[in-house]
């Protein structure tokens, strides 16, 4: 701090005075200008960024009720959860098909893709459920 010592604000601008009396009128005022402007507009810019894009769009989550009886039986639960199973295996098969029309687009062997995989599956020991009789999905 002993380098400090010897400065001053009031001395700083002192200073800077001296500098606009010895040169000409108007040499020096422009480019204090122009320097105290983008200084400004720089201070301006750090002040607004926190206040720009902060806002995120969060979509609304619909949630969708279904009001069962309370004197169902197993049988009527067990229909709703295999129709509720036979959407999602129709969107699942859409998807797949979509995913294996890109693979051919793109050159791959989507057959030896989809044997490797079955493959895999049975390897892991995963079967298939069996759907109740008379299911029409």
């Amino acid at each position: 701090m002993g380098m400090l010592k010897d400065a001053s604000v009031s001395g700083g601008f002192g200073d800077l005075i001296a500098v606009f009396r010895q040169s000409e009128p108007g040499e020096r005022v422009l480019p204090a200008v122009l320097a105290i402007a983008c200084t400004a507009f720089i201070l301006l810019l750090f002040y607004l960024d926190p206040k720009v894009n902060t806002y995120t769009y969060v979509p609304q989550e619909v949630i969708y009720v279904e009001n069962w009886k309370t004197d169902r039986t197993d049988e009527e639960i067990l229909q709703d959860r295999w129709e509720i199973q036979c959407l999602k295996d129709k969107l699942e098969l859409e998807r797949r098909e979509a995913m294996k029309s890109l693979g051919r687009m793109s050159g791959m062997d989507v057959e030896q893709i989809e044997r490797e995989a079955e493959a895999a599956r049975v390897a892991r020991g995963e079967v298939e459920v069996e759907r109740p009789a008379g299911l029409q999905c």
